[in-house]
Protein backbone atom coordinates (compact mmCIF):
# COMPACT_ATOMS: atom_id res chain seq x y z
CA UNK A 1 0.00 0.00 0.00
CA UNK A 2 2.74 2.45 1.03
CA UNK A 3 4.82 1.48 -1.99
CA UNK A 4 1.91 2.31 -4.31
CA UNK A 5 1.40 5.71 -2.69
CA UNK A 6 5.10 6.49 -2.97
CA UNK A 7 5.12 5.39 -6.60
CA UNK A 8 2.09 7.60 -7.39
CA UNK A 9 3.76 10.63 -5.75
CA UNK A 10 6.91 10.09 -7.80
CA UNK A 11 4.85 9.77 -10.96
CA UNK A 12 2.92 12.99 -10.30
CA UNK A 13 6.17 14.79 -9.50
CA UNK A 14 7.68 13.57 -12.79
CA UNK A 15 4.61 14.80 -14.68
CA UNK A 16 4.91 18.23 -13.02
CA UNK A 17 8.52 18.45 -14.09
CA UNK A 18 7.77 17.54 -17.71
CA UNK A 19 4.84 19.98 -17.91
CA UNK A 20 6.97 22.79 -16.45
CA UNK A 21 9.58 22.12 -19.10
CA UNK A 22 6.86 22.67 -21.71
CA UNK A 23 5.99 26.01 -20.13
CA UNK A 24 2.99 24.96 -18.06
CA UNK A 25 3.65 26.71 -14.74
CA UNK A 26 0.11 26.11 -13.41
CA UNK A 27 0.32 22.33 -13.76
CA UNK A 28 -2.63 21.15 -11.59
CA UNK A 29 -5.28 21.33 -14.33
CA UNK A 30 -2.95 19.96 -16.99
CA UNK A 31 -1.86 17.06 -14.77
CA UNK A 32 -5.55 16.24 -14.27
CA UNK A 33 -6.04 16.22 -18.04
CA UNK A 34 -3.03 13.98 -18.67
CA UNK A 35 -4.05 11.53 -15.93
CA UNK A 36 -7.62 11.51 -17.22
CA UNK A 37 -6.47 10.63 -20.73
CA UNK A 38 -3.98 8.03 -19.61
CA UNK A 39 -5.79 6.34 -16.70
CA UNK A 40 -9.52 6.91 -17.25
CA UNK A 41 -10.16 7.19 -20.97
CA UNK A 42 -8.66 3.75 -21.56
CA UNK A 43 -11.31 2.28 -19.24
CA UNK A 44 -14.34 4.03 -20.78
CA UNK A 45 -16.70 1.49 -22.35
CA UNK A 46 -18.54 4.12 -24.42
CA UNK A 47 -15.45 4.61 -26.61
CA UNK A 48 -13.84 2.10 -28.93
CA UNK A 49 -10.07 1.88 -29.37
CA UNK A 50 -9.98 4.35 -32.25
CA UNK A 51 -11.98 6.91 -30.27
CA UNK A 52 -9.71 6.52 -27.26
CA UNK A 53 -6.72 7.17 -29.49
CA UNK A 54 -8.50 10.23 -30.86
CA UNK A 55 -8.91 11.66 -27.34
CA UNK A 56 -5.21 11.09 -26.68
CA UNK A 57 -4.29 12.70 -30.00
CA UNK A 58 -6.35 15.79 -29.17
CA UNK A 59 -4.65 16.19 -25.79
CA UNK A 60 -1.08 15.63 -26.95
CA UNK A 61 -1.52 18.00 -29.89
CA UNK A 62 -2.71 20.69 -27.49
CA UNK A 63 0.18 20.04 -25.11
CA UNK A 64 2.61 20.31 -28.04
CA UNK A 65 1.54 23.93 -28.60
CA UNK A 66 3.17 24.84 -25.25
CA UNK A 67 0.28 27.20 -24.60
CA UNK A 68 -0.65 27.25 -20.87
CA UNK A 69 -3.46 29.79 -21.34
CA UNK A 70 -6.96 29.27 -19.97
CA UNK A 71 -8.28 29.47 -23.53
CA UNK A 72 -6.10 26.56 -24.63
CA UNK A 73 -7.10 24.57 -21.55
CA UNK A 74 -10.82 25.08 -22.30
CA UNK A 75 -10.29 24.08 -25.92
CA UNK A 76 -8.83 20.81 -24.61
CA UNK A 77 -11.90 20.28 -22.42
CA UNK A 78 -14.22 20.97 -25.37
CA UNK A 79 -12.22 18.55 -27.53
CA UNK A 80 -12.61 15.82 -24.92
CA UNK A 81 -16.34 16.56 -24.59
CA UNK A 82 -16.84 16.31 -28.35
CA UNK A 83 -15.16 12.91 -28.65
CA UNK A 84 -16.96 11.51 -25.61
CA UNK A 85 -20.40 12.86 -26.55
CA UNK A 86 -20.14 12.36 -30.30
CA UNK A 87 -19.40 8.63 -30.48
CA UNK A 88 -21.06 5.48 -31.79
CA UNK A 89 -22.57 4.55 -28.44
CA UNK A 90 -24.37 7.84 -27.94
CA UNK A 91 -25.29 7.95 -31.64
CA UNK A 92 -26.77 4.47 -31.28
CA UNK A 93 -28.70 5.52 -28.18
CA UNK A 94 -29.96 8.58 -30.02
CA UNK A 95 -30.98 6.40 -32.94
CA UNK A 96 -32.78 3.98 -30.62
CA UNK A 97 -34.42 6.89 -28.79
CA UNK A 98 -35.59 8.27 -32.13
CA UNK A 99 -36.98 4.84 -33.01
CA UNK A 100 -38.89 4.75 -29.73
CA UNK A 101 -40.12 8.29 -30.32
CA UNK A 102 -41.35 7.42 -33.80
CA UNK A 103 -42.96 4.28 -32.39
CA UNK A 104 -44.68 6.28 -29.63
CA UNK A 105 -45.89 8.85 -32.16
CA UNK A 106 -47.22 6.13 -34.44
CA UNK A 107 -48.93 4.38 -31.55
CA UNK A 108 -50.45 7.63 -30.31
CA UNK A 109 -51.73 8.53 -33.77
CA UNK A 110 -53.09 5.03 -34.33
CA UNK A 111 -54.96 5.02 -31.02
CA UNK A 112 -56.28 8.55 -31.58
CA UNK A 113 -57.46 7.68 -35.08
CA UNK A 114 -59.04 4.44 -33.84
CA UNK A 115 -60.91 6.31 -31.10
CA UNK A 116 -61.98 9.04 -33.50
CA UNK A 117 -63.23 6.49 -36.03
CA UNK A 118 -65.09 4.67 -33.24
CA UNK A 119 -66.97 7.84 -32.24
CA UNK A 120 -67.76 8.61 -35.88
CA UNK A 121 -68.97 5.05 -36.43
CA UNK A 122 -71.27 5.27 -33.42
CA UNK A 123 -72.80 8.46 -34.81
CA UNK A 124 -73.24 6.83 -38.23
CA UNK A 125 -74.82 3.82 -36.56
CA UNK A 126 -77.37 5.98 -34.74
CA UNK A 127 -78.10 7.87 -37.96
CA UNK A 128 -78.49 4.65 -39.94
CA UNK A 129 -80.80 3.05 -37.38
CA UNK A 130 -82.87 6.23 -37.23
CA UNK A 131 -83.11 6.30 -41.01
CA UNK A 132 -84.00 2.58 -41.11
CA UNK A 133 -86.67 3.06 -38.48
CA UNK A 134 -88.16 6.03 -40.29
CA UNK A 135 -88.27 4.20 -43.62
CA UNK A 136 -89.70 1.08 -41.99
CA UNK A 137 -92.46 3.07 -40.27
CA UNK A 138 -93.19 4.92 -43.49
CA UNK A 139 -93.53 1.63 -45.34
CA UNK A 140 -95.70 0.06 -42.65
CA UNK A 141 -97.98 3.08 -42.46
CA UNK A 142 -98.51 3.10 -46.22
CA UNK A 143 -101.62 1.42 -47.56
CA UNK A 144 -99.71 -0.50 -50.19
CA UNK A 145 -100.56 -4.17 -50.68
CA UNK A 146 -98.41 -6.80 -48.92
CA UNK A 147 -96.90 -8.12 -52.14
CA UNK A 148 -95.16 -4.74 -52.70
CA UNK A 149 -94.56 -3.82 -49.04
CA UNK A 150 -92.72 -7.02 -48.03
CA UNK A 151 -90.09 -6.86 -50.85
CA UNK A 152 -89.50 -3.18 -50.00
CA UNK A 153 -88.87 -3.98 -46.33
CA UNK A 154 -86.75 -7.01 -47.26
CA UNK A 155 -84.62 -4.79 -49.50
CA UNK A 156 -84.29 -2.25 -46.67
CA UNK A 157 -83.07 -4.92 -44.21
CA UNK A 158 -80.68 -6.39 -46.81
CA UNK A 159 -79.09 -3.00 -47.47
CA UNK A 160 -78.66 -2.43 -43.76
CA UNK A 161 -77.05 -5.84 -43.22
CA UNK A 162 -74.66 -5.29 -46.14
CA UNK A 163 -73.69 -1.93 -44.66
CA UNK A 164 -72.89 -3.54 -41.29
CA UNK A 165 -71.00 -6.37 -42.98
CA UNK A 166 -68.81 -3.85 -44.84
CA UNK A 167 -68.31 -1.90 -41.63
CA UNK A 168 -67.29 -5.08 -39.79
CA UNK A 169 -64.64 -5.85 -42.41
CA UNK A 170 -63.30 -2.32 -42.24
CA UNK A 171 -63.09 -2.49 -38.44
CA UNK A 172 -61.33 -5.83 -38.58
CA UNK A 173 -58.67 -4.28 -40.82
CA UNK A 174 -58.36 -1.27 -38.51
CA UNK A 175 -58.00 -3.56 -35.49
CA UNK A 176 -55.24 -5.54 -37.23
CA UNK A 177 -53.35 -2.34 -38.09
CA UNK A 178 -53.61 -1.14 -34.50
CA UNK A 179 -52.51 -4.56 -33.20
CA UNK A 180 -49.49 -4.44 -35.51
CA UNK A 181 -48.41 -1.04 -34.17
CA UNK A 182 -48.82 -2.23 -30.56
CA UNK A 183 -46.97 -5.53 -31.03
CA UNK A 184 -43.92 -4.62 -33.13
CA UNK A 185 -40.48 -3.94 -31.70
CA UNK A 186 -39.95 -0.14 -31.71
CA UNK A 187 -36.45 -0.33 -33.18
CA UNK A 188 -36.80 -3.44 -35.35
CA UNK A 189 -40.25 -2.82 -36.77
CA UNK A 190 -40.33 -6.00 -38.85
CA UNK A 191 -40.42 -8.32 -35.81
CA UNK A 192 -42.70 -8.53 -32.78
CA UNK A 193 -41.78 -7.21 -29.34
CA UNK A 194 -41.36 -9.21 -26.12
CA UNK A 195 -44.90 -8.54 -24.93
CA UNK A 196 -46.33 -9.92 -28.16
CA UNK A 197 -43.99 -12.93 -27.92
CA UNK A 198 -45.18 -13.80 -24.40
CA UNK A 199 -48.81 -13.58 -25.49
CA UNK A 200 -48.28 -15.61 -28.67
CA UNK A 201 -46.21 -18.30 -26.98
CA UNK A 202 -48.80 -18.81 -24.22
CA UNK A 203 -51.56 -19.23 -26.82
CA UNK A 204 -49.38 -21.49 -29.01
CA UNK A 205 -48.68 -23.78 -26.02
CA UNK A 206 -52.38 -23.89 -25.12
CA UNK A 207 -53.23 -24.91 -28.67
CA UNK A 208 -50.44 -27.52 -28.84
CA UNK A 209 -51.65 -29.05 -25.55
CA UNK A 210 -55.30 -29.07 -26.64
CA UNK A 211 -54.77 -30.40 -30.16
CA UNK A 212 -51.63 -32.49 -29.65
CA UNK A 213 -49.83 -30.65 -32.45
CA UNK A 214 -46.05 -30.11 -32.56
CA UNK A 215 -44.46 -26.83 -31.54
CA UNK A 216 -40.82 -25.78 -31.74
CA UNK A 217 -38.85 -22.73 -30.69
CA UNK A 218 -35.60 -21.32 -32.07
CA UNK A 219 -33.47 -18.95 -29.98
CA UNK A 220 -30.88 -17.03 -32.04
CA UNK A 221 -28.00 -14.86 -30.89
CA UNK A 222 -25.47 -12.96 -33.02
CA UNK A 223 -21.95 -14.30 -32.39
CA UNK A 224 -19.44 -11.89 -30.80
CA UNK A 225 -21.83 -9.02 -31.40
CA UNK A 226 -20.14 -6.53 -29.07
CA UNK A 227 -16.52 -7.49 -29.74
CA UNK A 228 -16.58 -8.08 -33.51
CA UNK A 229 -19.31 -5.69 -34.58
CA UNK A 230 -20.08 -2.87 -32.10
CA UNK A 231 -16.49 -2.36 -30.92
CA UNK A 232 -14.95 -2.66 -34.39
CA UNK A 233 -17.55 -1.15 -36.72
CA UNK A 234 -19.55 0.99 -34.32
CA UNK A 235 -22.97 0.83 -32.75
CA UNK A 236 -24.76 2.27 -35.77
CA UNK A 237 -23.50 -0.61 -37.90
CA UNK A 238 -24.53 -2.92 -35.05
CA UNK A 239 -28.07 -1.51 -35.09
CA UNK A 240 -28.27 -2.00 -38.87
CA UNK A 241 -27.09 -5.59 -38.53
CA UNK A 242 -29.86 -6.20 -35.98
CA UNK A 243 -32.35 -4.80 -38.49
CA UNK A 244 -30.88 -7.04 -41.20
CA UNK A 245 -31.26 -10.16 -39.06
CA UNK A 246 -34.81 -9.08 -38.15
CA UNK A 247 -35.69 -8.86 -41.87
CA UNK A 248 -34.16 -12.29 -42.59
CA UNK A 249 -36.22 -13.82 -39.79
CA UNK A 250 -39.37 -11.97 -40.83
CA UNK A 251 -39.13 -13.26 -44.40
CA UNK A 252 -38.53 -16.80 -43.14
CA UNK A 253 -41.43 -16.53 -40.68
CA UNK A 254 -43.76 -15.16 -43.35
CA UNK A 255 -42.90 -17.97 -45.78
CA UNK A 256 -43.27 -20.70 -43.17
CA UNK A 257 -46.17 -19.56 -40.97
CA UNK A 258 -43.88 -18.87 -38.00
CA UNK A 259 -43.75 -16.06 -35.44
CA UNK A 260 -40.61 -13.89 -35.23
CA UNK A 261 -39.83 -11.70 -32.21
CA UNK A 262 -36.98 -9.88 -30.55
CA UNK A 263 -36.24 -11.53 -27.21
CA UNK A 264 -33.85 -8.80 -26.06
CA UNK A 265 -30.56 -7.22 -27.16
CA UNK A 266 -29.22 -9.25 -30.08
CA UNK A 267 -31.32 -12.32 -29.25
CA UNK A 268 -34.30 -13.33 -31.36
CA UNK A 269 -36.96 -16.03 -31.14
CA UNK A 270 -38.82 -17.92 -33.84
CA UNK A 271 -41.93 -19.90 -32.80
CA UNK A 272 -42.77 -22.63 -35.33
CA UNK A 273 -45.80 -24.92 -35.48
CA UNK A 274 -43.66 -27.86 -36.59
CA UNK A 275 -41.73 -30.77 -35.12
CA UNK A 276 -38.19 -30.53 -33.82
CA UNK A 277 -36.84 -32.39 -36.87
CA UNK A 278 -38.47 -29.91 -39.25
CA UNK A 279 -37.35 -27.00 -37.11
CA UNK A 280 -33.79 -28.33 -37.36
CA UNK A 281 -33.92 -27.80 -41.12
CA UNK A 282 -35.29 -24.29 -40.65
CA UNK A 283 -32.55 -23.46 -38.15
CA UNK A 284 -29.84 -24.60 -40.56
CA UNK A 285 -31.43 -22.64 -43.42
CA UNK A 286 -31.49 -19.45 -41.35
CA UNK A 287 -27.94 -19.96 -40.16
CA UNK A 288 -26.70 -20.43 -43.74
CA UNK A 289 -28.65 -17.38 -44.92
CA UNK A 290 -27.05 -15.24 -42.22
CA UNK A 291 -23.57 -16.64 -42.74
CA UNK A 292 -23.69 -15.89 -46.48
CA UNK A 293 -25.23 -12.44 -46.18
CA UNK A 294 -22.98 -9.62 -47.37
CA UNK A 295 -23.77 -6.71 -45.07
CA UNK A 296 -22.54 -3.30 -46.15
CA UNK A 297 -22.46 -0.61 -43.44
CA UNK A 298 -23.56 2.96 -44.02
CA UNK A 299 -20.82 5.60 -44.23
CA UNK A 300 -22.00 9.21 -44.57
CA UNK A 301 -25.47 7.93 -45.52
CA UNK A 302 -24.03 5.79 -48.33
CA UNK A 303 -23.38 2.05 -48.43
CA UNK A 304 -19.72 1.17 -47.97
CA UNK A 305 -17.86 -1.10 -50.39
CA UNK A 306 -16.60 -3.05 -47.37
CA UNK A 307 -18.52 -6.17 -46.44
CA UNK A 308 -19.20 -7.25 -42.86
CA UNK A 309 -20.08 -10.89 -42.36
CA UNK A 310 -21.69 -12.14 -39.19
CA UNK A 311 -23.02 -15.44 -37.88
CA UNK A 312 -25.58 -16.68 -35.38
CA UNK A 313 -25.77 -19.43 -32.79
CA UNK A 314 -29.12 -21.20 -32.70
CA UNK A 315 -30.73 -23.13 -29.87
CA UNK A 316 -33.68 -25.38 -30.72
CA UNK A 317 -36.28 -26.84 -28.36
CA UNK A 318 -39.36 -28.92 -29.16
CA UNK A 319 -42.27 -28.40 -26.80
CA UNK A 320 -42.74 -31.05 -24.09
CA UNK A 321 -46.11 -31.64 -22.45
CA UNK A 322 -46.46 -29.72 -19.20
CA UNK A 323 -43.93 -27.04 -20.03
CA UNK A 324 -44.78 -23.41 -19.42
CA UNK A 325 -43.62 -20.65 -21.76
CA UNK A 326 -40.76 -20.01 -19.33
CA UNK A 327 -39.61 -23.65 -19.47
CA UNK A 328 -39.80 -23.57 -23.26
CA UNK A 329 -37.69 -20.42 -23.58
CA UNK A 330 -35.15 -21.66 -21.05
CA UNK A 331 -34.71 -24.94 -22.94
CA UNK A 332 -33.98 -23.13 -26.22
CA UNK A 333 -31.74 -20.65 -24.41
CA UNK A 334 -29.79 -23.50 -22.81
CA UNK A 335 -29.31 -25.17 -26.19
CA UNK A 336 -28.12 -21.89 -27.70
CA UNK A 337 -25.49 -21.39 -25.02
CA UNK A 338 -24.33 -24.94 -25.64
CA UNK A 339 -23.42 -23.72 -29.15
CA UNK A 340 -21.69 -20.64 -27.72
CA UNK A 341 -19.45 -22.82 -25.56
CA UNK A 342 -18.57 -25.11 -28.47
CA UNK A 343 -17.49 -22.57 -31.07
CA UNK A 344 -20.59 -20.65 -32.27
CA UNK A 345 -22.12 -20.49 -35.79
CA UNK A 346 -23.97 -23.75 -35.30
CA UNK A 347 -27.26 -25.27 -34.14
CA UNK A 348 -27.84 -27.18 -30.92
CA UNK A 349 -31.01 -29.09 -30.06
CA UNK A 350 -32.30 -29.48 -26.53
CA UNK A 351 -32.75 -33.14 -25.60
CA UNK A 352 -34.42 -34.61 -22.55
CA UNK A 353 -31.87 -35.79 -19.99
CA UNK A 354 -30.92 -32.98 -17.57
CA UNK A 355 -32.89 -30.22 -15.82
CA UNK A 356 -33.83 -27.18 -17.86
CA UNK A 357 -31.67 -24.43 -16.44
CA UNK A 358 -32.17 -20.71 -16.80
CA UNK A 359 -29.05 -18.76 -17.70
CA UNK A 360 -28.88 -17.31 -14.18
CA UNK A 361 -31.40 -19.52 -12.37
CA UNK A 362 -30.85 -20.51 -8.76
CA UNK A 363 -33.76 -22.95 -8.65
CA UNK A 364 -34.26 -24.51 -12.09
CA UNK A 365 -37.58 -26.26 -12.78
CA UNK A 366 -37.63 -30.02 -12.39
CA UNK A 367 -37.88 -30.90 -16.09
CA UNK A 368 -35.30 -33.09 -17.76
CA UNK A 369 -33.24 -32.03 -20.74
CA UNK A 370 -29.87 -31.88 -22.39
CA UNK A 371 -28.50 -29.68 -25.15
CA UNK A 372 -27.16 -31.88 -27.91
CA UNK A 373 -24.81 -30.23 -30.41
CA UNK A 374 -25.67 -30.30 -34.08
CA UNK A 375 -22.97 -29.04 -36.42
CA UNK A 376 -24.22 -26.53 -38.93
Amino acid sequence: MHKNVAHDKCEVKALCTELQKLGYADTVNWIAVVLFVRNIVTELSVLNDNQKKEVQRVIFNKLATKDPSRKNFMSVIHGIEKVIVDNDTTASLQSELESYKQYSDSLSKAITLFASDSLAAEKDKVSLVTKFGAEALEGLSAKDPADTLIPRLRNLVTNMLEHYRDEAQKWEQKAKRLEQVVNVDPMLTTVHNRRALDSHLTEAIRKAEAEGTPLSLLMLDIDNFKKDINDVHGHLAGDDILRTLAKILTIHASNNNAFAARYGGDEFVLVCNISGDEAQLHADAIRYAVQNYEFRPRVDKKLSDDVIRFTVSVGLAEYQKGWTAEHFLKAADQAMYHVKRRGKNSVSRFRLAEPVRARHAHNPPAHAGQAGAHPG
